[in-house]
């Protein structure tokens, strides 16, 4: 039983979570002591931390996780194939080489699993530690979660050769529909780019014969998108995850998120990979958090932010009746935060390595300070580690792999976690840059998008002209509110 502020469905309350045997969830209240069982319960009262459903990242390539952030420079590029596989003229970046060495897939996962995650949607992972929930992985790596799993796919229109087209469907294997949505929800990479190849994409996957774009349909990126393509995602039912940080340092720009949000579509919150993103899901959030506050006019609230790699994560994997909220029935997966400096929402939004207290999978510790870790009695092997100066323990039950395993492949690659004050080495960038508006926000831009305010149709939102919408800010109805600050933009009469 753990005791402090919990952060549930309805808001913040100061209460008690309730865990049984089975790793359930039997009661989330201000007080659990009705609850069967209460009595004879291990008690932690967690004062000056917040009680949180644990983290859910719904993209990431963890079996790529085997090279460092790749620096680019300020070069920026219009669409996945120009660094991938060097289209449309770019310089092609180094491409990391896949893994299925578990001690390295276990590193990155507990890079995840000590900034507070335990699930992933991923195209790699390992028994023991996050939850993996794409449908091609072994079964087991659910960790006890039942149903269909997510369809993972990362060339959905077989392009993995590079294929570009700005009209037509003629690439080369479509993803049918009955192949794309036999197990649960289908999350497919969809207009990764600025460009008009960007938006074709999504043209072709949710055009009639193809029906890849439906309400059990979770894009990935979903940059390349104009407003009507917003609405058709609206009118489909379907769900964005979102991956700000790897979308900025490679293309200046990510997905427009306001539209999205007026739209009404659930945005879940992602983090692509290590090479051009964060490297867990706490880096993620702050980069989501500094482009709201900055650029987006602080469109979303903390509690927005903070669903995005919950609940939202957990809808967009399709496993929201078992996990991404502290609700009775569901499965016990929490994580504890420090809040003595940061409260409610904005305690795990601004957390870092030093802030996380107990990361709890089905009720039993992966991380967490050595004392609670201790007192929560886990099962499986434990061991030491120091964190910034406190003692915590990791609990792995990787088929053989060890603690000190992890460490040495994570020393040959990129380390587990970084202290506060001091950003990851070569982290990606999060701050908007192409050539076209290089300086960032100032007294006469002050969404840094390039346009001046005078004559900036959206002055407190970024949406800076993409080579999709040729020389001017997206405004599809023309009523001179630009698409990103346009609350019904395919409508001249309303804004």
């Amino acid at each position: 039983m753990l005791s402090g502020r919990l952060l549930l469905p309805n808001g913040p309350i100061d209460g008690e979570l309730f865990i049984d045997p089975s790793g359930t969830i039997a009661c989330a209240d201000v007080s659990c002591a009705s609850t069967a069982g209460y009595d004879g319960a291990t008690k932690i009262a967690c004062a000056g931390g917040v009680i949180s459903p644990s983290l859910i990242n719904p993209h990431d390539h963890i079996d790529f996780a085997t090279v460092a952030p790749i620096d680019h420079g300020t070069t920026r590029y219009q669409h996945r194939h120009d660094w991938r596989v060097g289209a449309e003229g770019a310089t092609a970046l180094p491409s990391p080489p896949s893994t299925t060495d578990p001690k390295i897939i276990a590193a990155e996962e507990l890079r995840f699993v000590l900034g507070g995650a335990t699930s992933v949607v991923s195209s790699g992972g390992v028994r023991g530690l996050m939850r993996n929930l794409a449908a091609y992985k072994d079964p087991t790596e659910l960790e006890g979660l039942t149903g269909k799993t997510t369809f993972f796919d990362t060339f959905p229109l077989g392009d993995s050769n590079g294929t570009l087209l700005t009209s037509g469907c003629g690439y080369p294997s479509i993803r049918t529909a009955g192949a794309a949505f036999q197990d649960g929800q289908y999350a497919p990479h969809v207009a990764e780019g600025i460009n008009l190849a960007g938006e074709n994409e999504l043209t072709c996957l949710s055009a009639q014969g193809n029906d890849l774009i439906t309400s059990r349909t979770s894009i990935i990126h979903g940059i390349a998108l104009g407003a009507k393509d917003v609405d058709l995602v609206r009118q489909a039912g379907a769900k964005l995850i979102w991956s700000p940080r790897s979308n900025v340092s490679l293309y200046g720009d990510t997905a427009p998120v306001t539209e999205y949000q007026a739209a009404g579509v659930t945005i879940a919150l992602g983090s692509d990979w290590l090479p051009s993103g964060s490297m867990n899901m706490l880096r993620e959030l702050a980069c989501a958090d500094a482009l709201n506050q900055k650029y987006f006019n602080k469109a979303f609230s903390d509690r927005d932010l903070w669903a995005m790699a919950t609940i939202n994560a957990a809808v967009a994997a399709g496993f929201d009746s078992q996990i991404g909220s502290l609700e009775v029935g569901k499965v016990a997966d929490v994580a504890v935060f420090d809040a003595r400096t940061n409260t409610d929402y904005r305690a795990v939004i601004a957390a870092g390595a030093e802030d996380v207290h107990l990361v709890l999978r089905g009720g039993q510790p992966l991380y967490g300070d050595a004392d609670l870790v201790s007192a929560v009695a886990p099962n499986g092997s434990c061991a030491p580690l120091d964190v910034c100066g406190n003692a915590r323990t990791v609990c792995l039950d990787v088929p053989n792999v060890t603690l000190a395993d992890v460490q040495t492949a994570a020393a040959g690659i990129y380390p587990l976690f970084f202290c506060r004050g001091s950003d990851p080495t070569g982290e990606p960038s999060c701050v908007p840059y192409r050539d076209s508006y290089p300086n960032g926000t100032s007294a006469t831009d002050a969404d840094g998008d390039g346009v001046p305010d005078a004559t900036d149709d959206c002055p407190q939102i970024f949406n800076p002209p993409r080579p999709m919408d040729g020389t001017s800010q997206a405004d599809a109805d023309g009523d001179g509110f630009g698409d990103a600050c346009d609350a019904k933009p395919l409508d001249p009469n309303t804004h």
